[in-house]
């Protein structure tokens, strides 16, 4: 149910006030006038009464008959109401009826004593009434006294019907009830246009004012005030409007200021951190980069310790072997096992200066290399090692490939490698993945090219390894864990790099990026 408005409320609220005012008002005005008007038709049945009376008094004794009822039916006419007449003689001490305007049975209420009754003491009463109702009429009784000659001669009976409403009242009553509906009509109007006028228009001002307040529009303020109060609130709300464009103005500067403030502080705090990230990272690599170089160095030094105090026995037993083969004079048999020791010291000798091939860096002239051409020569190499693991190779080189800067042999080298560890990691064979692209990172071309094996792949924690000298996963005497550290040394020798993406369960994919010597990409 809707809310009823203010001016619905106050004019319903003054319209029952003014009904309820109205009609108690009408109520009693109405009882008074009925009031007045029955005690005027009473006060005229006793003045009919004690006219009859007197005239009646004034007739010669004894009474005509034929004149009595003439009189009394005269009286009867004059008035409406009257229900009958009755003329009471005075004989001795009694009573007797000497006149009637209708039946006795009509007016067989009063007898002769209770005629009787209305004297005392021989003197001449005033005019009595009564109020009695009779068959379901209120009636006046009305009993005036006969004088004849300062004497009570007898008693005049006037009956006369009481009207329930006078036609007057009925009027009255009806004007009144217009009047009352008149009113309410008009205090109604009155009240609505005094709300729609006075109230509701600045009120509807105010409200428009405070809806634009609220959109944002601190301006909006109220003109065409008045004197009264709703002009006070009015003056008000232009004075708090005042305060608060005044509040927010302030607010706007500070908060300008502020967010100036707070975007420098940004700004510089950004400028810090990637600084220290930037510093985070080199000290990061130099650290990373320091460790393996020490690691290498050490490697190094280890393996030229070795090949030190390998290489003298070797030397020993070199000299030792070629006395011995001097002095064979012709046996065949023992030339061939000597050969046979000399090739073999010849294969140590080489695997000690491998090692420490490894462990040192190389000058080498670069050349531009074709990565693709290097690439096809490598699958050709190890087509049977494929065929023997029952591995499948899918090869995706890119056409027209820019070439790089580098060296055949040890590029080579890096491609085997990776190629051997993705067979090792699939031994119940696979699909081996190798994809070649050109892509370019801002103005510089770049040449990629993608291993992918589908092996058990790697956890974060070996991913995060991977590169650390000396780790390996593989069974022990089949990895030195110093291939991918050879490899992304000999890839940075390049001015390129690798990376590691692997999934557990799903395989393994090495990144290699190089930049090209093309200066444009097509």
């Amino acid at each position: 149910m809707l809310p009823l408005k203010l001016h619905t409320r106050t004019t319903l609220l003054a319209s029952v006030i003014s009904i309820g005012i109205l009609a108690s008002f009408l109520a009693i005005s109405s009882a008074e006038v009925s009031k007045l008007l029955r005690d005027e038709q009473r006060a005229r049945a006793e003045l009919q009464a004690v006219n009859l009376a007197d005239q009646i008094g004034r007739l010669p004794a004894p009474y005509d008959p034929q004149g009595l009822n003439r009189l009394i039916s005269l009286a009867k006419v004059s008035r409406p109401g009257v229900l009958g007449i009755r003329v009471w003689e005075r004989s001795n001490a009694a009573y007797k009826k000497v006149a009637v305007t209708m039946g006795d049975e009509e007016m067989s209420e009063t007898s002769p004593d209770d005629i009787a009754g209305l004297t005392r003491n021989n003197q001449i009463p005033k005019t009595q009434t009564t109020q009695i109702r009779s068959a379901g009429d209120l009636t006046y009784r009305v009993y005036a006294p006969i004088n004849r000659g300062g004497r009570l001669n007898g008693w005049v009976e006037l009956v006369e019907r009481r009207e329930a409403t006078p036609l007057i009242a009925v009027r009255y009553r009806n004007l009144a009830f217009w009047m009352v509906a008149a009113s309410v009509v008009l205090i109604t109007l009155g009240i609505y246009l005094l709300f729609r006028r006075m109230i509701y228009r600045p009120i509807e001002r105010l409200l428009e004012a405070m809806e634009r307040v609220e959109k944002g529009d601190f301006s909006a303020n109220l003109t065409d005030v008045t004197d009264d109060e709703l002009g006070r609130l009015a003056i008000g709300y232009n004075k708090m409007l005042a305060q608060v464009r005044t509040m927010t103005d302030e607010r706007e500067l500070r908060r300008q200021s502020l967010e100036q403030k707070v975007a420098e502080a940004t700004a510089e705090l950004s400028e810090r951190n990637a600084q220290l990230e930037d510093l985070n990272r080199e000290l990061f690599e130099t650290t990373r980069r320091m460790t393996e170089m020490e690691r290498l160095a050490a490697a190094g030094q280890t393996a030229a310790q070795f090949a030190h105090e390998v290489g003298t026995p070797l030397n020993l037993i070199s000299g030792h072997v070629q006395l011995l083969g001097a002095g064979l004079n012709g046996d065949d048999r023992a030339r061939q096992r000597i050969d046979t020791i000399g090739i073999q010291i010849e294969r140590i000798e080489r695997i000690v200066r491998s090692m420490l091939d490894r462990t040192r860096p190389e000058d080498t002239t670069r050349v531009p290399v074709d990565l693709n051409a290097l690439l096809e020569r490598i699958f050709d190499v190890t087509h049977p090692a494929l065929e023997a693991r029952q591995v499948t190779l899918d090869a995706r080189l890119a056409s027209e490939l820019p070439k790089i800067s580098g060296t055949f042999d040890r590029l080579q080298q890096v491609f085997i490698n990776l190629i051997n560890n993705a067979l090792d990691v699939m031994p119940e064979g696979g699909t081996l993945t190798v994809v070649s692209s050109r892509v370019l990172e801002g103005e510089t071309p770049l040449v990629i090219v993608s291993v992918s094996d589908t092996g058990q792949g790697m956890s974060d924690a070996v991913r995060a390894r991977a590169f650390d000298p000396f780790f390996t996963t593989k069974e022990r005497g089949r990895g030195t864990g110093l291939g991918l550290v050879v490899a992304r040394q000999i890839v940075r020798e390049h001015d390129g790099d690798i990376e590691i993406q692997s999934t557990v369960g799903k395989g393994t994919t090495l990144r290699l990026t190089f930049p090209a010597i093309e200066e444009t990409l097509s």
